[in-house]
């Protein structure tokens, strides 16, 4: 599939998971993601995009050299985790190039709307789980 494909087709990646996030009231915070996994999918991510639902996110998991916003139309939470822990939670906003990494050592990342983590009750070292 074509770039272009992706942007004008605007649905979302195949690959899907659940993550649960136990939240600071010890309470299961359910997250329906996308996971992109070709290497099109990896460089387009939330591109293009408008918004994702309010319990929705794209999972990476890797961090590698980093995330940028580019060509991102929302603000997001970028929960940054390692094993399974949340070591860090990084607010990234429309446009910015800006090359965003974790504080702490991370192999993955769920973007979020930005201010889930906040309405949620989920800080760093809570932990996670996916299904």
């Amino acid at each position: 599939m074509k770039f272009i494909d992706i942007i004008s087709e605007g649905t979302p990646f195949k690959n899907k998971c659940e993550i649960i996030i136990t939240n600071n009231n010890g309470e299961e915070v359910n997250i329906d993601c996308e996971i992109p996994t070709t290497e099109l999918e990896k460089l387009t991510g939330l591109m293009y995009r408008d918004n994702l639902c309010q319990n929705c996110a794209m999972y990476y998991d890797y961090v590698g050299s980093g995330f940028w916003m580019k060509n991102v139309n929302f603000p997001i939470d970028m929960i940054f985790v390692n094993g399974d822990t949340i070591v860090d939670i990084i607010t990234a906003y429309p446009d910015d190039e800006t090359i965003l990494n974790p504080s702490e050592f991370s192999d993955g990342n769920i973007e979020v709307n930005v201010g889930f983590c906040e309405d949620n009750d989920i800080s760093i070292g809570n932990t996670f789980y996916k299904s």
